[in-house]
């Protein structure tokens, strides 16, 4: 059996840069699986980072790395907005897949997340049948679809969030 020494790190946006494309090659290899843009990898790497580096600028915005060991496996990107937290992308090489790493995230995360905090919401692409479970399991509902139709857009309460890290 293969032993993880799993931690987590809040990203320092300052050095984004040096860790864009470890963490946009473990997106764009899962996504290839999923849903392939038909773009070159280089577009959607240069798309892909113009819309993180802008979305760092926010305070509330924020990437977590995910490591076994000193290597990057993963990552999780969020926002909170008011009274809620946004769970935008999490990313893991498939060989770490399915290992309770999502649980153990938010061991990390829920201590970091504001008091006030009452919904949580993400997205999930319709072809993406393992993270539509997840959320699902998660307590999260299917609330609609963003605006190109690609992926549903779920929500729910914060509270049952952490009823489930809390119950298993």
């Amino acid at each position: 059996m293969t032993s993880f020494n799993i931690t987590f790190e809040y990203l320092n946006k300052a050095d984004f840069s040096t860790v864009s494309s470890v963490i946009f090659n473990i997106l764009a290899d899962n996504m290839e699986i999923i849903a392939p843009t038909g773009n070159s990898r280089e577009d959607d790497y240069k798309c892909w980072n113009e819309g993180v580096i802008g979305g760092l600028k926010r305070d509330e915005r924020q990437i977590i790395l995910i490591k076994d060991a000193d290597s990057i496996i993963g990552f999780f990107q969020y926002y909170t907005n008011d009274d809620t937290f946004m769970m935008e992308e999490i990313q893991f090489k498939p060989e770490y897949q399915g290992k309770n790493i999502f649980r153990k995230l938010y061991g990390f995360l829920i201590p970091n997340i504001r008091e006030d905090i009452k919904f949580v919401e993400a997205y999930a692409n319709i072809e993406n049948h393992k993270s539509i479970g997840i959320l699902e399991k998660l307590g999260l509902s299917r609330i609609g679809m963003n605006k190109n139709g690609h992926s549903f857009h779920f929500g729910g309460n914060y509270s049952d969030l952490i009823k489930w890290y809390k119950t298993k």
